[in-house]
């Protein structure tokens, strides 16, 4: 899934799905009380593909500009912790690499992605703040493959 579809198709969903059935859609924390794990990513070029969209999105559930006021069906927002699970070690259980993958544990490949705004607090505090984040370093097994100028 992708964040930022939820809050982009707020505009036309209920539309198109109905009252009844959009309810089901984009349902993620439903799907969370069921025991999902969800899997979330970017769909570049469908939406912005930046990592803090998403989160803030699935925190939210409310797009750039803060609209709507509380969220679109906000009954389905994520915690911070599950929408980073959701990019990371739920999505290495779906692709069956969990053991070498997914968390930053000894033995496993060092992927890391380091910010500069704290996602799990802003998300409880101040989620539209997520949007000013910025990628300082990423490293793909164990090798810097990005450094921010600096």
């Amino acid at each position: 899934m992708e964040p930022p579809h939820a809050v982009e198709d707020k505009a036309w969903a209920e539309e198109r799905l109905g009252p009844d059935r959009v309810r089901y859609a984009y349902a993620w924390r439903t799907l969370r009380q069921s025991g999902a794990r969800l899997i979330f990513n970017s769909d570049l070029p469908g939406s912005e593909h930046s990592i803090f969209y998403g989160l803030h999105a699935a925190i939210t559930r409310r797009d750039k500009q803060m609209t709507p006021q509380g969220g679109w069906y906000p009954q389905e927002c994520l915690t911070p912790e599950e929408a980073i699970r959701a990019y990371t070690s739920w999505a290495a259980y779906s692709a069956f690499e969990e053991e070498e993958t997914g968390s930053l544990q000894k033995g496993k490949r060092a992927d890391i992605t380091v910010m500069d705004v704290d996602p799990v607090a802003l998300g409880q505090f101040d989620p539209g703040k997520i949007l000013q984040g910025n990628v300082v370093l990423t490293v793909a097994g164990g090798k810097v493959v990005y450094r921010a100028s600096q």
